[in-house]
């Protein structure tokens, strides 16, 4: 998987990344500029982008809650 996309699954940790992961799913990506929660809506960005800047990417996942790119990881089929 080298991009994350809106309907994907993924692994997210809560709590700033503390709490044990669970399966989320994605409705919405943001690309932010670094520490902003909000920024442009895209439909999907490379995972490289995802984890390699702290906080430019944002992402509403279907449980209700919001998260940071680096709170995520990809689920490996």
């Amino acid at each position: 998987m080298d991009r994350l996309k809106i309907g994907d699954n993924v692994m997210w940790r809560g709590a700033w990344g503390k709490e044990l992961p669970k399966e989320a799913k994605v409705k919405s990506i943001e690309l932010c500029a670094n520490g902003n929660k909000h920024g442009g809506k895209v439909k999907s960005v490379a995972w490289e982008t995802v984890t390699s800047e702290k906080r430019s990417v944002s992402v509403v996942l279907e449980n209700g809650f919001w998260a940071y790119g680096y709170q995520l990881s990809p689920i490996e089929n």
